[in-house]
């Protein structure tokens, strides 16, 4: 029996070791490297030269640079307008597609679509759509008797015109993990507020949301740490630009590690931006204890 116990627990560290080996050299390593990196001075363009240790230089000037805070405020400011927007726009949508009306279940699907697009391509649909003078969005608004817009040209809509491609595809992301939470609401709540002639939206602000605070809570955290990491979309909109007016913190690393071949730098504002995110996720677990416990 003791054989039996000590060759299972063999075949099963051998049949581990390939996924740590991969764990390993995928995600620890570069990490590890990326943080020895931080603490150097590291040019690209010249890697055959000792990278000196500077301490934490690097970090000093991340810290102190105007161009990172701006690409922090930035970063934040996108995330505050396209999740704000994704949280109305898809509950009221799971709200509709949860309804026993003809064709939801087709609705659905089709409401999915966007969210199965990889990021470059929804750059490059929602591109052809702002172009300045052959764009779909300024031809029609030239049907209507209104002047084209600049939507990735000028600084007024540059970050807009982001913010819109980003909410068309994820919001269906929201949709999605609210409509699945409605499904699994327990129905006495709803049958004892009615009986107590509360109106619709009575209903939905003190029986549904409620019981929604959750999903909701855990949908948002999921979509800020991907917000916060955007760069596909950008990168095919608008590089950054006009100027610096779409500048995140994605694009902010990308430019000191290969564009001006700083790679010390780069990483060092890699580990202030994971910094940031580990606060994110303390943050979200204190909130969804906060809320298990008053529900409890």
């Amino acid at each position: 029996m003791a054989y039996q116990a000590t060759r299972n627990r063999r075949i099963f560290v051998l049949f581990l070791l390939p996924v740590v080996a991969v764990l390993f050299l995928t995600t620890i390593y570069p990490m590890l490297y990326a943080g020895w990196l931080s603490f150097r001075n590291y040019d690209l363009a010249k890697p055959f030269i000792p990278r000196i240790f500077v301490g934490w230089a690097n970090y000093a000037e991340i810290l102190s640079s105007g161009t990172f805070l701006h690409a922090l405020v930035t970063t934040l400011k996108l995330m505050a307008m396209t999740l704000s927007i994704q949280l109305v726009l898809g509950v009221g949508i799971a709200l509709l597609v949860t309804q026993r009306l003809p064709g939801m279940g087709v609705a659905r699907t089709l409401l999915l679509i966007p969210m199965m697009i990889s990021p470059v391509i929804v750059g490059l649909v929602w591109l052809f759509l702002y172009f300045p003078e052959l764009g779909y969005l300024n031809y029609f608004l030239s049907l209507v008797g209104l002047s084209g817009v600049g939507w990735i040209t000028t600084t007024t809509w540059a970050l807009w015109a982001i913010a819109i491609a980003d909410i068309w595809q994820w919001t269906p992301f929201i949709m999605m993990g609210t409509a699945a939470a409605l499904h699994s609401l327990s129905p006495e709540p709803y049958e004892a507020a009615m009986i107590d002639g509360n109106s619709r939206w009575d209903v939905f602000w003190r029986v549904t949301l409620p019981q929604l605070k959750p999903v909701l809570i855990s949908l948002m955290f999921l979509r800020a740490i991907d917000a916060f990491k955007i760069y596909d979309i950008i990168f095919v909109l608008t590089k950054g630009g006009p100027g610096d007016s779409t500048e995140v913190l994605s694009m902010f690393i990308y430019r000191e590690s290969f564009t001006f071949w700083r790679m010390g730098m780069g990483a060092a504002a890699s580990f202030v931006s994971l910094a940031i995110i580990t606060v994110l996720v303390t943050f979200f677990f204190k909130s969804l204890n906060r809320d298990r416990s008053a529900l409890e």
